[in-house]
Parts: structure tokens; sequence; C-alpha cells
């Protein structure tokens, strides 16, 4: 734990997401707002991925024609695997694969390879080796996808007051992350938080 992020408006950001979660336990560990703009974009005739795995698959899932999920941790995988069971989602793919070894190389990035370019409605990424997943939705996503980016203050340049955040200055991100945001700088972005964390939406034009 690193104290110097426990400031009193971290503090109170904190419970106010506690809260929040202790209420809605069936909802995505994403930004509220994040929440209510995707509950009103993901149609039935959509068709999308998800890295990182958890309470958001079954709830994108039940708004969703089709999505494949990519997990990489064993037991988590097993465990939400039981809850799919348990609702009866018949249209979930649901996959465990390896993120060991080089990232582009990886059984969990190369699930990418599995999709045409201009074939997907939706793609989060939430997981690991996030920045090669993210450069690589970029092709993959119809004109008019969706990209989400959970945990965004860490990866791009946003005037934000959540903790562990890159900042507002393109300098403090990785090469892969300014590549990123260079070629998505015609996209829609909605960048939200909750003061814990920020979820970014980029929309594909």
């Amino acid at each position: 734990m690193n104290p110097k992020i426990w400031t009193p408006r971290y503090i109170v950001n904190r419970m106010r997401n506690f809260f929040f979660e202790k209420r809605h336990k069936d909802l995505p560990w994403i930004t509220p707002e994040a929440i209510a703009i995707l509950d009103e974009m993901l149609t039935k005739e959509d068709v999308g991925v998800e890295f990182g795995s958890g309470k958001s698959t079954a709830w994108y899932a039940k708004r969703m024609k089709h999505l494949t999920s990519v997990e990489d941790h064993e037991g988590w995988y097993n465990a939400v695997k039981k809850q799919f069971e348990t609702l009866g989602l018949n249209n979930v793919d649901y996959l465990f694969k390896s993120a060991q070894g080089q990232p582009e190389q990886s059984d969990y990035c190369k699930v990418m390879n599995d999709f045409e370019k201009n074939s997907l409605d939706f793609i989060v990424v939430d997981g690991k080796h996030r920045d090669i997943l993210a450069l690589e939705a970029i092709d993959k996503l119809k004109v008019g996808g969706v990209l989400l980016l959970d945990d965004s203050q860490r990866y791009l340049a946003h005037t934000t007051v959540a903790p562990y955040a890159v900042g507002d200055t393109a300098s403090n991100m990785t090469d892969n992350w300014k590549n990123f945001q260079n070629r998505i700088k015609a996209w829609r972005m909605i960048w939200t938080s909750n003061g814990v964390s920020d979820t970014a939406i980029f929309i594909k034009k």
C-alpha cells in the first residue's frame, strides 16, 4: 500500500466506490459512468472480445450477441466459469490462455489473431499486456465499434485525480501507449473516473 495516495479526497472516493460496489454486486468493476454508457451502447447484435474476465463478463454477455472472454489466471478462470454455468449463459466462449513469455507470442495475445479486421463491435482491454492488445484492437474494430480501456489513468496522458496516473504529459507514457494515443487521436473518447480508477471508452471513426 502506498501511503502517499491516501489523501482525504481519495479516502472519500474510495469509500464511495466501496459502497457502490456493495449495492451493485453484479455490475462490472469499472466506473459507474462507464457502466451507464455501455448499457446504452451495447446491443443484441454486437460481437466482442474481453481480455481480463470477472463480473463484467456476464454483464457484457447479457447485452450482446456473442462474447469471447480471455483469462490467464486459472483459479479465477474456474471461479468465473461457474458463474456462467449458474446463469446458463451460452453466448460466451471463455478461454484460459497463458500470458507468460514474450507478450506478442503469448497464447493470451494470440487470441486476437482469431478475429478478422473490422469484425468486432466491442473490445475490452482489462487484463495482461494491455498496450499490445490495445494497439491490435484498432484494426479489429468496426467503424463505430467501442474499445474500453480500464485503469486508463495508468497508461494514457490525461488530467485526473485517480492514483498511479501518468499525468497529463505524454512524455510519461511508454512508446506503445504513445503510438496507441496517436493512432486513435481522431476517435471519439469518453474519459470517466470515480477518483479511484479511470475507464476510457473510445469509439472508432
